[in-house]
């Protein structure tokens, strides 16, 4: 299959002299990067805040939406539901692995760009299935498995986790007490909206029109059913000696088409997985119309419990499917500034959108 053209990104300079970090931030489905990157950059006034930071916006390739009758649109992978993302996984296979390679190509140009510690200078960031997509592309790492590419933190708002059923059933952190115990999660609650001006209001509208169709009736098989059509350790046994978070992030190399992890080591989270050290923040309206709160504390539990990464989790009380700048973007920029050096200039947002 021919990959999908992604138009040139959106890259905006630094406003100092010195360039010191380079935030890649994905808009969510339908938007592209001047709406997404226009409206963040003016609304939290980021260029102000973060003067030493090289912002850039790519744009999803046009695919065809299922859920819209096939119509193309930006998207980065095409999803049939976002009540339940894990409704027709089939779909989001080639969309996901084009996406993560497009996407290691922009983080390896930009950390050499960096130079020295370049990765650990980065920032991937992601609204809504531009979230999904990020942190999907972050578990799965690198094709070179040796080298230590753990980015300086990865930002997620109002987004959920690929397969984060198939993982988490891999995982098996409720039953597993060595993986519990490594865990990190500092989980807070405090909490406009679209994905995110992301679908226009007609395409939106005819996705909720027929996504309520009886959908649980049709021909669609739920994840757990399409578990065994879709396992990279459906054959063999050696892969069941392979710690958890291996067998899982394998699981993620398998769909994203990159080389199978193995390890000599028995502790719980191999040293190897050096994508799991890059921090993590995600933030997740407690009213969002369109992707439930649900979905992102699953996804916070997954990579906290089951793969014990570094996981800040807020949720925003009265905040649906967009940001809000007084508080959700202050926490981010502080999570910045703590966990990948990222210098924050005081100052007030122009709006609180």
């Amino acid at each position: 299959m021919p990959r999908k053209p992604y138009p040139a990104p959106l890259v905006i300079s630094p406003l100092s002299k010195e360039h010191t970090h380079t935030i890649i931030a994905l808009h969510g489905r339908g938007s592209n990067a001047e709406r997404f990157g226009r409206e963040i950059l003016a609304s939290a006034n980021l260029q102000a805040r973060l003067p030493t930071v090289k912002f850039v916006f790519p744009t999803a390739s046009k695919r065809r939406s299922t859920i819209l009758k096939r119509i193309p649109i930006h998207q980065w992978y095409d999803n049939y539901s976002l009540d339940d993302p894990g409704q027709r996984t089939d779909l989001q296979i080639d969309g996901l692995c084009e996406t993560a390679e497009f996407i290691r190509g922009l983080i390896t140009k930009e950390a050499h760009i960096l130079g020295e510690g370049g990765y650990r200078k980065l920032i991937l960031w992601g609204l809504s299935q531009g979230c999904a997509a990020g942190i999907f592309t972050v578990l799965g790492g690198w094709p070179d498995i040796t080298e230590p590419k753990a980015l300086g933190a990865f930002i997620g708002m109002r987004g959920w986790l690929p397969f984060e059923q198939h993982l988490n059933e891999i995982l098996q952190y409720e039953d597993n007490p060595a993986l519990a115990g490594n865990s990190y999660h500092e989980k807070q609650s405090d909490d406009h909206d679209i994905e995110g001006g992301d679908i226009t209001s007609d395409e939106e509208s005819e996705r909720d029109e027929f996504s309520k169709s009886k959908l649980e009736n049709g021909p669609f098989q739920r994840p757990s059913q399409l578990r065994d059509d879709f396992n990279p350790f459906i054959e063999g046994e050696e892969e069941e000696e392979l710690p958890l978070p291996i067998q899982a992030i394998n699981y993620v190399r398998d769909i994203l088409d990159l080389p199978m992890l193995s390890t000599d080591e028995k502790s719980p989270v191999p040293s190897n997985l050096f994508q799991l050290q890059t921090p993590v923040f995600i933030g997740h309206g407690s009213e969002d119309p369109k992707v439930s709160v649900c979905l992102g504390e699953k996804m916070s539990r997954v990579l906290s419990t089951g793969l014990a990464m570094n996981v800040t989790w807020k949720s925003y009380k009265g905040l649906g499917h967009w940001y809000r700048v007084e508080d959700e973007i202050q926490d981010i920029l502080k999570f910045l500034e703590t966990h990948a050096e990222l210098p924050v200039e005081d100052g007030s947002p122009v709006s609180s959108t």
